[in-house]
């Protein structure tokens, strides 16, 4: 079984492979004559922006492969099963930041950690998993 890192790589090195085909394909057809090169540096950009967002929509943030019998809240650190309580508790991030005296960059680092060891994607599914297995 890959990794997601290792999917997300192939995924990358495809559609470089294509822009660099496409590009190839436009200097058999001569079109570079037609345009300026300012506008194959655009397209390109913009191939990769497309590219990107449609990637980033994949979701990587999978439950890890937890044995049988296993809650995944156990898997959370002190500081991490502490700011779900805060969210929980409906709490913003900006509060959460202030109680716990860090930056809130912090917290949304440790909300992604949270995130990705539930296996959920948002606050509410956050706030529902944990009041279901309280």
């Amino acid at each position: 079984m890959t990794s997601p890192a290792l999917r997300t790589s192939i995924k990358i090195g495809i559609a470089t492979a294509l822009a660099i085909i496409l590009f190839q394909i436009s200097n058999i057809f001569l079109v570079y004559k037609y345009f300026k090169f300012e506008y194959y540096i655009t397209a390109i950009a913009v191939l990769f922006l497309i590219t990107g967002f449609f990637i980033s929509k994949y979701d990587h943030r999978r439950q890890k492969n937890l044995p049988a019998g296993i809650d995944p809240l156990t898997t959370l650190t002190n500081k991490e099963l502490t700011i779900l309580q805060q969210i929980v508790n409906g709490k913003s991030n900006k509060e959460i930041a202030a109680a716990n005296y860090v930056e809130i960059s912090t917290i949304k680092t440790h909300i992604n950690n949270i995130y990705t060891k539930l296996g959920i994607r948002n606050r509410r599914e956050a706030v529902n998993y944990y009041r279901e297995k309280l």
